[in-house]
This record gives C-alpha cells, structure tokens and sequence, in this order.
C-alpha cells in the first residue's frame, strides 16, 4: 500500500479475508480487509472531498476462467464511508478480457464529484497512458488511451512511440488536466502533458529528463503555475530527483539529483509541507541492516532542509508513503521483522524529532 491519508484509518487490502470477516462497527480507528475474490493491491487511499469517506485505488488480478488465456490485470475502485464500510466496489474493464488489461497509478478528485484514474493501458507488445473518468458511484463515463504517436516524444527504430505510463493528474488554472509520464528512454525519460478537460485532446507535451527514472505519483503547482514532481534517477548512484518546470516549456527550470554519491538513496513519495516539501525513500547508508528509511525535507528550490535515515530493524527497512497532516509529517514504511515484512507507521515534525513514543507497527 501506497497512500495514508489520515491517521484515523490504515486500510489493507487483502486476498484473505472477505469485507464479511470484518465487523461493522464505527471506532474511532479501525483495519478493514477489503476484497473481491482476487488478489489485490492497494495504490492509493484518499479522504473524499467532502469528508466523508474514502476513495481507495487499485489493481486486482483476475484469474481467467479458462487455462487457455492468460490472467487479467484490471483497475480496481473502492468507496467507503469514514469508518471503512463499503460502499461502492468495481473493477474496470468489467468484462474478463485477457489481451485488455489495466493498471492505475494515481487518481485526482473534482468537485463535481467526479474521479478521474490515470495509469496503464498494458497491450501485447506495448504500454499506453490511459485515463478513466467515473462518477460518484463509481459507473464509468469515458475512459481514453492518450495517443502520443503524432508528437515529440520518444520512438522505436520502426517510428512506434516508447511506452509512456500515465503516472500524475493535476488541474492547471485553466482547468485542464496536467498529466505526467514515465517513458522508458533514458535520454528522455518523463513526459508532461496538458489534455483538454472536455475531450481529453493533447494541446502540447514536453520530454525531459536523462538517465534511469522511477517516478512518484503526484505532481503540483506552485502560486506562478510552475509544476513540481519528484521520483528517483539513477546515473552514477541512485539519488532522490525533484523537478521544476514551467509549463509547455522547452526545458526544466531545475532537474536536480538530491543524494550522496557514494550511497544508494531513492525517493519513492512526495507530499506538500510548508514552504517546501517532504520526501521518503530509502537509503544503503546504515549500520543497522541492508537499507533504512530516509526521510528528507526540501525548500522549494530543492536545498535540504532535514535529512534523516530511521533503521526500524537490523534487516530491510523501505519508506513507502508520506503525508502532512496537521502538527507533521506522517510516515508510512515497510520492515522486515523476524523475517516477515509489517507496516511501519511514524509521525515527525519539522525539525526531524519522533512525536510518537514507539512507531506504531502492523
């Protein structure tokens, strides 16, 4: 899991256990399993807009009904009500379809109410952006696959576009979806976008970026309308990357790597925090075990502000998800414990200090 958005829930989804095996109740915390037959895994998990419930992402796999066809990767949407009831369960495409297949990355909240899920179309032989737009109840109202082919961006020897995968979704000021991609090229390997908000048109993309890139799933925009996002590149050594840029522009203001270059150091998450923002990933740079959480504070002009490495154990410790919430940082991590992995779930302040008195393990 990927996404914690307040500290009154911790939603697992689960392949073993059935939404029956909970009981209903309304604590002021709770662990819900949440599943439909299949196996899940959860991407993102957001508090509605209006406060009251959950939107939780992500894939299920469905096995084919037949030993002839391959299995089924498919979106998976979830709504809950603000104790972790169920309210809405679908995957998307409905129907079983082995060479149609799936995949969400992030999803943005409008104020109509409306969802939209950016991720992957996932074909034979190639990879697309795809964009499915839902209503309340989660029924579909159009889903699109973005064809790139007729711009700028990165091709095969036979002129094909590389794959993109749809990672971010942002509103801009003109109320158009700002999207970012991941494209496997490692001279130009991220792409922004902006689609009209009536047909999902293309009206410009820009390529940047050199060297390997995993890319976190946010983007956002400061008060001028530059855009931010953040991931891991890896040249030399693997260093945390933050990237500003203007929109439509032929370059980036600043791609910077954030890191030692003697050390391995990703950065796998990204929220908004004060003037600047907050990173968690994970670093080699440990005398506890093979990797520690990391977890760094940035100015808006990517200088570090804090930087911390967390050892939860003496084995593999990964920081997976990271939120502001009011008087911190929450910090959702991953360790290996009597050689089985648990939650790791932390909270900081600005200055780095651990506001818990032990971090709360599951």
């Amino acid at each position: 899991m990927k996404r914690i958005l307040h500290l009154s829930f911790i939603i697992l989804l689960s392949s073993c256990l059935s939404e029956k095996d909970a009981d209903i109740g309304k604590p002021s915390t709770f662990v819900r399993y949440i599943n439909g037959g299949n196996n899940d895994r959860a991407q993102v998990a957001e508090e509605t807009l209006d406060k009251d419930g959950i939107i939780i992402l992500g894939t299920t796999k469905m096995i084919s009904p037949t030993e002839k066809l391959p299995d089924s990767v498919k979106i998976k949407l979830v709504k809950t009500d603000n104790y972790g009831n169920t309210l809405f369960q679908k995957v998307y495409p409905e129907t079983f379809n082995s060479t149609q297949n799936w995949r969400g990355q992030s999803l943005l909240q409008l104020t109509t109410g409306n969802l939209i899920v950016i991720g992957d179309n996932i074909q034979a032989n190639r990879i697309d952006m795809l964009l499915l737009i839902v209503d309340e109840k989660l029924d579909t109202i159009k889903s699109k696959t973005i064809d790139f082919s007729k711009f700028d961006v990165p091709k095969n020897q036979d002129g094909t576009t590389k794959d993109i995968q749809g990672k971010a979704i942002q509103l801009n000021a003109n109320g158009n979806y700002l999207v970012l991609g991941a494209v496997k090229d490692n001279n130009n390997n991220m792409i922004l976008a902006e689609l009209d908000k009536s047909d999902l048109r293309i009206i410009w993309v820009r390529k940047y970026g050199a060297g390997t890139s995993n890319l976190s799933n946010k983007i956002y925009l400061d008060g001028a309308n530059n855009v931010f996002w953040s991931g891991t590149v890896t040249r030399n050594s693997a260093d945390i990357r933050l990237v500003k840029t203007s929109q439509n522009s032929l370059s980036t203001i600043f791609d910077l790597p954030i890191g030692s270059p003697v050390y391995q150091e990703t950065g796998n998450d990204i929220c908004r925090y004060g003037y600047g923002f907050a990173v968690i990933g994970s670093t080699n740079e440990t005398t506890a075990g093979d990797q520690d959480i990391l977890f760094k504070i940035l100015a808006e002009d990517g200088s570090v502000l804090l930087s911390k490495s967390i050892a939860a154990s003496a084995d593999t410790d990964i920081g997976n998800s990271i939120s502001s919430v009011r008087g911190g940082i929450v910090i959702l991590g991953t360790t290996k414990i009597d050689g089985k992995d648990d939650y790791y779930l932390m909270k900081y302040d600005a200055f780095g200090n651990n506001m818990w008195a032990e971090a709360r393990i599951f």
